[in-house]
Protein backbone atom coordinates (compact mmCIF):
# COMPACT_ATOMS: atom_id res chain seq x y z
CA UNK A 1 0.00 0.00 0.00
CA UNK A 2 1.55 3.23 -1.18
CA UNK A 3 1.54 6.37 1.14
CA UNK A 4 1.01 9.76 0.02
CA UNK A 5 1.36 12.42 2.54
CA UNK A 6 -1.74 15.44 2.52
CA UNK A 7 1.02 17.80 1.30
CA UNK A 8 1.51 15.28 -1.86
CA UNK A 9 -2.47 14.48 -2.74
CA UNK A 10 -2.82 17.35 -4.28
CA UNK A 11 0.34 17.17 -6.71
CA UNK A 12 -0.44 13.07 -7.12
CA UNK A 13 -3.52 13.32 -8.86
CA UNK A 14 -2.35 14.37 -12.59
CA UNK A 15 1.15 12.02 -12.02
CA UNK A 16 -0.82 9.74 -14.65
CA UNK A 17 -1.08 12.27 -17.11
CA UNK A 18 2.55 13.71 -16.08
CA UNK A 19 2.05 17.18 -15.07
CA UNK A 20 1.49 18.69 -11.74
CA UNK A 21 -1.65 19.08 -10.31
CA UNK A 22 -2.83 21.94 -8.05
CA UNK A 23 -6.48 22.58 -6.36
CA UNK A 24 -6.49 26.36 -6.61
CA UNK A 25 -7.39 28.36 -3.55
CA UNK A 26 -6.28 25.06 -1.47
CA UNK A 27 -7.31 23.79 1.64
CA UNK A 28 -7.28 25.91 4.85
CA UNK A 29 -8.78 23.67 7.31
CA UNK A 30 -6.80 23.12 10.24
CA UNK A 31 -8.29 19.63 11.23
CA UNK A 32 -6.19 16.35 11.26
CA UNK A 33 -5.39 15.36 7.66
CA UNK A 34 -8.67 12.49 6.76
CA UNK A 35 -7.00 9.15 5.54
CA UNK A 36 -8.61 8.22 2.25
CA UNK A 37 -7.65 4.56 0.68
CA UNK A 38 -7.64 5.11 -3.33
CA UNK A 39 -8.19 1.89 -5.10
CA UNK A 40 -6.75 1.10 -8.13
CA UNK A 41 -6.66 -1.08 -10.70
CA UNK A 42 -3.70 -0.13 -12.77
CA UNK A 43 -5.51 2.00 -15.39
CA UNK A 44 -4.69 5.78 -16.17
CA UNK A 45 -8.36 6.92 -16.43
CA UNK A 46 -9.78 5.46 -13.72
CA UNK A 47 -6.66 6.63 -11.25
CA UNK A 48 -7.30 9.92 -13.29
CA UNK A 49 -11.04 9.96 -12.10
CA UNK A 50 -10.85 8.66 -8.27
CA UNK A 51 -7.90 11.57 -8.08
CA UNK A 52 -9.97 13.74 -9.08
CA UNK A 53 -12.48 13.04 -6.51
CA UNK A 54 -9.74 13.47 -4.20
CA UNK A 55 -8.35 16.27 -4.22
CA UNK A 56 -12.10 17.97 -4.65
CA UNK A 57 -12.20 17.07 -1.27
CA UNK A 58 -8.15 18.50 -0.43
CA UNK A 59 -9.52 21.70 -1.33
CA UNK A 60 -11.51 21.48 2.03
CA UNK A 61 -10.00 19.43 4.40
CA UNK A 62 -6.11 17.74 4.55
CA UNK A 63 -6.01 14.40 2.90
CA UNK A 64 -3.27 11.89 3.78
CA UNK A 65 -4.02 9.17 0.63
CA UNK A 66 -2.76 5.75 0.55
CA UNK A 67 -2.96 4.21 -2.76
CA UNK A 68 -4.18 0.01 -2.85
CA UNK A 69 -2.78 -1.79 -5.59
CA UNK A 70 -5.12 -4.26 -6.65
CA UNK A 71 -5.21 -7.14 -9.56
CA UNK A 72 -8.10 -9.52 -9.50
CA UNK A 73 -7.12 -12.86 -9.01
CA UNK A 74 -10.13 -15.43 -9.41
CA UNK A 75 -12.69 -13.72 -11.85
CA UNK A 76 -15.04 -16.54 -10.70
CA UNK A 77 -14.66 -15.56 -7.19
CA UNK A 78 -15.40 -12.01 -8.35
CA UNK A 79 -18.84 -12.88 -10.70
CA UNK A 80 -20.00 -14.57 -7.66
CA UNK A 81 -19.01 -11.90 -5.24
CA UNK A 82 -21.07 -9.96 -7.66
CA UNK A 83 -24.49 -12.00 -6.85
CA UNK A 84 -23.35 -12.51 -3.39
CA UNK A 85 -22.57 -9.05 -2.40
CA UNK A 86 -25.92 -8.03 -0.55
CA UNK A 87 -25.23 -10.80 1.57
CA UNK A 88 -21.58 -11.09 2.32
CA UNK A 89 -20.68 -10.73 6.07
CA UNK A 90 -17.11 -12.24 6.16
CA UNK A 91 -15.81 -9.35 3.79
CA UNK A 92 -12.20 -9.95 4.86
CA UNK A 93 -12.02 -13.34 3.73
CA UNK A 94 -14.14 -12.83 0.34
CA UNK A 95 -11.32 -10.05 -0.30
CA UNK A 96 -8.56 -12.51 0.14
CA UNK A 97 -10.15 -14.69 -2.33
CA UNK A 98 -10.92 -12.79 -4.96
CA UNK A 99 -7.55 -10.51 -5.24
CA UNK A 100 -5.31 -13.20 -3.47
CA UNK A 101 -4.34 -10.79 -0.40
CA UNK A 102 -5.13 -9.96 3.25
CA UNK A 103 -7.65 -6.68 3.24
CA UNK A 104 -4.63 -3.78 3.61
CA UNK A 105 -3.81 -2.75 7.16
CA UNK A 106 -4.67 0.13 8.80
CA UNK A 107 -8.52 2.56 9.00
CA UNK A 108 -9.57 4.67 6.44
CA UNK A 109 -12.07 7.27 6.79
CA UNK A 110 -12.99 7.38 2.95
CA UNK A 111 -12.93 4.79 0.41
CA UNK A 112 -12.60 6.02 -3.32
CA UNK A 113 -12.33 4.00 -6.40
CA UNK A 114 -12.90 3.50 -10.63
CA UNK A 115 -13.23 1.06 -12.44
CA UNK A 116 -15.13 -2.55 -12.47
CA UNK A 117 -12.26 -4.34 -10.83
CA UNK A 118 -12.29 -2.23 -7.93
CA UNK A 119 -16.07 -2.39 -7.46
CA UNK A 120 -15.81 -5.48 -5.14
CA UNK A 121 -13.06 -4.27 -2.98
CA UNK A 122 -14.78 -0.73 -2.83
CA UNK A 123 -18.04 -2.42 -1.08
CA UNK A 124 -15.93 -4.92 1.07
CA UNK A 125 -13.53 -2.96 2.65
CA UNK A 126 -16.05 -0.04 3.07
CA UNK A 127 -18.10 -3.22 4.91
CA UNK A 128 -15.10 -4.32 6.83
CA UNK A 129 -13.98 -0.45 8.37
CA UNK A 130 -17.71 0.24 8.42
CA UNK A 131 -16.55 3.74 6.70
CA UNK A 132 -17.85 5.78 3.84
CA UNK A 133 -17.19 4.70 0.28
CA UNK A 134 -17.51 6.86 -3.44
CA UNK A 135 -16.94 5.23 -6.82
CA UNK A 136 -17.16 6.99 -10.04
CA UNK A 137 -18.35 5.17 -12.57
CA UNK A 138 -21.64 2.55 -13.80
CA UNK A 139 -22.00 -0.10 -11.19
CA UNK A 140 -21.75 -3.03 -13.78
CA UNK A 141 -24.55 -4.60 -11.96
CA UNK A 142 -23.29 -4.49 -8.12
CA UNK A 143 -25.26 -3.75 -5.60
CA UNK A 144 -26.02 -0.16 -5.51
CA UNK A 145 -27.06 -0.67 -1.36
CA UNK A 146 -22.87 -1.23 -1.21
CA UNK A 147 -21.69 2.16 -1.97
CA UNK A 148 -22.70 5.69 -0.34
CA UNK A 149 -22.46 7.49 -3.17
CA UNK A 150 -21.90 6.77 -7.13
CA UNK A 151 -20.35 9.77 -9.39
CA UNK A 152 -21.41 9.49 -13.17
CA UNK A 153 -22.32 11.89 -16.16
CA UNK A 154 -25.40 9.51 -17.31
CA UNK A 155 -28.50 9.04 -14.52
CA UNK A 156 -28.29 5.45 -13.17
CA UNK A 157 -31.68 5.63 -11.62
CA UNK A 158 -30.83 4.23 -7.99
CA UNK A 159 -30.21 6.30 -5.03
CA UNK A 160 -26.41 6.67 -4.28
CA UNK A 161 -25.97 7.87 -7.58
CA UNK A 162 -25.30 11.64 -7.83
CA UNK A 163 -24.76 13.25 -11.64
CA UNK A 164 -21.66 15.35 -12.51
CA UNK A 165 -21.66 17.70 -15.10
CA UNK A 166 -18.37 16.50 -16.31
CA UNK A 167 -16.55 13.60 -15.11
CA UNK A 168 -13.72 14.32 -12.19
CA UNK A 169 -10.15 15.15 -12.79
CA UNK A 170 -7.10 15.49 -10.98
CA UNK A 171 -6.39 19.18 -9.85
CA UNK A 172 -5.36 22.17 -11.99
CA UNK A 173 -6.94 19.91 -15.16
CA UNK A 174 -10.28 21.24 -13.45
CA UNK A 175 -9.87 24.66 -13.78
CA UNK A 176 -10.17 26.18 -17.55
CA UNK A 177 -6.60 27.37 -18.79
CA UNK A 178 -5.99 31.00 -19.15
CA UNK A 179 -6.46 32.24 -22.88
CA UNK A 180 -2.84 31.51 -25.16
CA UNK A 181 -1.32 34.72 -25.52
CA UNK A 182 -1.63 36.77 -28.92
CA UNK A 183 -0.55 35.26 -32.44
CA UNK A 184 -0.94 32.81 -34.84
CA UNK A 185 -4.10 30.65 -34.40
CA UNK A 186 -3.10 27.43 -32.74
CA UNK A 187 -5.27 24.04 -33.20
CA UNK A 188 -4.52 21.15 -30.42
CA UNK A 189 -5.29 17.69 -32.49
CA UNK A 190 -6.33 14.78 -29.37
CA UNK A 191 -5.56 11.37 -31.52
CA UNK A 192 -6.57 8.00 -29.50
CA UNK A 193 -7.36 4.98 -32.05
CA UNK A 194 -9.64 1.50 -31.83
CA UNK A 195 -11.60 1.29 -28.82
CA UNK A 196 -14.51 1.77 -26.92
CA UNK A 197 -16.60 0.86 -29.82
CA UNK A 198 -14.71 3.47 -32.64
CA UNK A 199 -12.82 0.93 -35.22
CA UNK A 200 -10.26 3.24 -37.46
CA UNK A 201 -9.37 2.21 -40.87
CA UNK A 202 -6.78 3.64 -43.42
CA UNK A 203 -9.45 5.38 -45.05
CA UNK A 204 -10.72 7.13 -41.75
CA UNK A 205 -6.72 8.05 -40.88
CA UNK A 206 -6.48 9.61 -44.47
CA UNK A 207 -9.77 11.18 -44.65
CA UNK A 208 -8.83 12.60 -40.74
CA UNK A 209 -5.54 14.09 -42.23
CA UNK A 210 -7.25 15.67 -45.42
CA UNK A 211 -9.73 16.94 -42.98
CA UNK A 212 -7.39 18.32 -40.63
CA UNK A 213 -5.48 20.20 -43.13
CA UNK A 214 -9.04 22.03 -44.47
CA UNK A 215 -10.23 22.72 -40.80
CA UNK A 216 -6.44 24.72 -40.54
CA UNK A 217 -6.48 26.28 -43.84
CA UNK A 218 -10.46 27.36 -42.92
CA UNK A 219 -9.65 28.79 -39.59
CA UNK A 220 -6.33 30.23 -40.51
CA UNK A 221 -4.36 28.14 -38.39
CA UNK A 222 -1.72 25.15 -37.57
CA UNK A 223 -1.88 22.53 -35.55
CA UNK A 224 -0.81 20.93 -32.30
CA UNK A 225 -1.07 17.25 -32.90
CA UNK A 226 -0.35 14.47 -30.50
CA UNK A 227 -0.94 10.46 -30.99
CA UNK A 228 -1.55 8.00 -28.31
CA UNK A 229 -0.61 4.76 -27.45
CA UNK A 230 -3.57 3.59 -29.22
CA UNK A 231 -2.82 5.35 -32.33
CA UNK A 232 -0.25 2.47 -33.61
CA UNK A 233 2.33 2.89 -35.65
CA UNK A 234 0.69 2.55 -39.21
CA UNK A 235 -1.96 4.70 -38.44
CA UNK A 236 0.27 7.34 -37.76
CA UNK A 237 2.31 6.75 -41.16
CA UNK A 238 -1.13 7.06 -43.14
CA UNK A 239 -2.58 10.36 -41.42
CA UNK A 240 1.29 12.12 -41.55
CA UNK A 241 0.77 11.04 -44.76
CA UNK A 242 -2.34 13.01 -45.47
CA UNK A 243 -1.42 16.07 -43.31
CA UNK A 244 0.61 18.96 -45.51
CA UNK A 245 3.57 19.63 -43.14
CA UNK A 246 3.17 23.13 -43.38
CA UNK A 247 0.31 23.11 -41.24
CA UNK A 248 1.65 21.23 -38.19
CA UNK A 249 3.07 23.85 -35.89
CA UNK A 250 4.26 20.75 -33.56
CA UNK A 251 3.70 16.85 -33.67
CA UNK A 252 4.16 14.17 -31.43
CA UNK A 253 3.97 10.71 -33.10
CA UNK A 254 3.71 8.57 -30.17
CA UNK A 255 5.37 5.37 -31.36
CA UNK A 256 8.63 7.52 -32.60
CA UNK A 257 9.22 9.57 -30.02
CA UNK A 258 6.16 9.97 -27.25
CA UNK A 259 5.99 13.42 -24.72
CA UNK A 260 3.51 14.19 -22.73
CA UNK A 261 2.60 17.40 -24.39
CA UNK A 262 -1.24 17.52 -24.20
CA UNK A 263 -1.63 19.72 -21.38
CA UNK A 264 1.51 22.29 -23.04
CA UNK A 265 -0.73 21.55 -26.25
CA UNK A 266 -4.20 22.51 -25.02
CA UNK A 267 -2.53 26.09 -23.36
CA UNK A 268 -0.92 27.32 -26.05
CA UNK A 269 -4.47 26.18 -28.37
CA UNK A 270 -7.41 28.34 -29.29
CA UNK A 271 -9.44 25.48 -30.39
CA UNK A 272 -9.33 21.48 -29.84
CA UNK A 273 -9.82 18.52 -31.89
CA UNK A 274 -10.10 15.15 -30.24
CA UNK A 275 -11.46 11.52 -31.23
CA UNK A 276 -14.22 10.63 -29.05
CA UNK A 277 -12.79 6.84 -28.85
CA UNK A 278 -11.32 8.57 -25.31
CA UNK A 279 -13.84 10.01 -22.86
CA UNK A 280 -10.97 11.06 -20.95
CA UNK A 281 -9.53 12.91 -23.71
CA UNK A 282 -13.16 14.77 -24.52
CA UNK A 283 -13.71 15.77 -20.73
CA UNK A 284 -9.85 17.07 -20.01
CA UNK A 285 -10.25 19.55 -23.57
CA UNK A 286 -13.81 20.67 -22.34
CA UNK A 287 -12.25 21.67 -18.64
CA UNK A 288 -9.85 23.70 -20.81
CA UNK A 289 -12.43 25.95 -21.55
CA UNK A 290 -11.69 26.04 -25.35
CA UNK A 291 -14.07 25.03 -28.04
CA UNK A 292 -13.53 21.52 -28.49
CA UNK A 293 -14.86 19.75 -31.59
CA UNK A 294 -15.33 15.80 -31.39
CA UNK A 295 -14.83 13.29 -34.47
CA UNK A 296 -15.73 9.74 -35.18
CA UNK A 297 -14.81 7.27 -37.80
CA UNK A 298 -17.20 5.74 -39.61
CA UNK A 299 -16.93 2.66 -37.58
CA UNK A 300 -18.55 4.35 -34.53
CA UNK A 301 -20.55 2.09 -32.03
CA UNK A 302 -19.71 3.53 -28.07
CA UNK A 303 -22.07 1.95 -25.78
CA UNK A 304 -25.11 3.55 -24.28
CA UNK A 305 -23.82 5.42 -21.33
CA UNK A 306 -20.67 6.82 -23.45
CA UNK A 307 -22.93 7.86 -26.21
CA UNK A 308 -25.26 9.43 -23.50
CA UNK A 309 -22.40 11.58 -21.74
CA UNK A 310 -21.36 12.77 -25.46
CA UNK A 311 -24.98 13.62 -26.68
CA UNK A 312 -25.08 15.55 -22.96
CA UNK A 313 -22.36 17.68 -23.29
CA UNK A 314 -23.54 18.85 -26.58
CA UNK A 315 -26.86 19.76 -25.39
CA UNK A 316 -25.17 22.05 -22.68
CA UNK A 317 -23.31 23.60 -25.18
CA UNK A 318 -19.72 22.28 -24.31
CA UNK A 319 -19.07 20.27 -27.40
CA UNK A 320 -19.74 19.97 -31.39
CA UNK A 321 -19.53 16.15 -32.76
CA UNK A 322 -19.02 15.31 -36.47
CA UNK A 323 -17.73 12.26 -38.33
CA UNK A 324 -14.65 12.22 -39.73
CA UNK A 325 -16.05 12.59 -43.17
CA UNK A 326 -17.51 15.89 -42.41
CA UNK A 327 -14.53 17.67 -40.66
CA UNK A 328 -13.53 19.59 -43.32
CA UNK A 329 -16.84 21.63 -42.63
CA UNK A 330 -17.56 21.14 -39.18
CA UNK A 331 -17.86 24.04 -37.13
CA UNK A 332 -16.47 24.53 -33.37
CA UNK A 333 -19.36 25.34 -30.86
CA UNK A 334 -19.59 28.70 -29.44
CA UNK A 335 -18.19 27.92 -26.05
CA UNK A 336 -21.06 30.36 -24.45
CA UNK A 337 -21.25 27.52 -21.61
CA UNK A 338 -19.43 28.17 -18.59
CA UNK A 339 -17.45 25.34 -17.63
CA UNK A 340 -19.15 24.00 -14.51
CA UNK A 341 -17.26 24.09 -11.07
CA UNK A 342 -17.51 20.11 -10.84
CA UNK A 343 -14.72 20.19 -7.90
CA UNK A 344 -17.00 22.04 -5.67
CA UNK A 345 -19.97 20.20 -6.52
CA UNK A 346 -17.74 16.79 -5.56
CA UNK A 347 -16.26 18.41 -2.39
CA UNK A 348 -19.77 19.19 -1.28
CA UNK A 349 -21.59 15.83 -1.42
CA UNK A 350 -18.34 13.79 -0.15
CA UNK A 351 -17.94 15.86 2.75
CA UNK A 352 -21.63 15.24 3.29
CA UNK A 353 -20.77 11.84 3.76
CA UNK A 354 -18.18 11.93 6.19
CA UNK A 355 -20.52 14.31 8.39
CA UNK A 356 -21.42 12.60 11.79
CA UNK A 357 -24.82 10.78 11.69
CA UNK A 358 -27.38 11.96 14.01
CA UNK A 359 -28.29 9.41 16.80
Amino acid sequence: MEEVSASDAQRAAADSAGTRADNGAGCTSTAAPLAVWLLSDGAPGHLSQSRGIIDSLATRRPVEVSTVELKIRSTLWKRLGRLALPHIRDAAGWFRRIYGAAPPPGQPALIVSSGANTLLANALLARLHRVANVYSGTLKGYDPAAFDRVFTVVPLDVACNHVLPLPPVPGELARPLPLPPEGEKRIAVLVGGDGAGYVFKEADWRAFGAGLAALARREGGRLLLTTSRRTGATAEAWLRDSLPAELIADAVWWSQAPRKVMRDFLAAAQAIVVTEDSLSMVAESLYSGRPVLSVAPAVAQPNANDGAALQGYVERGLLARSPIAGLAEAPFPSRTAPIPDVQAEIADVVLALLEPKAP
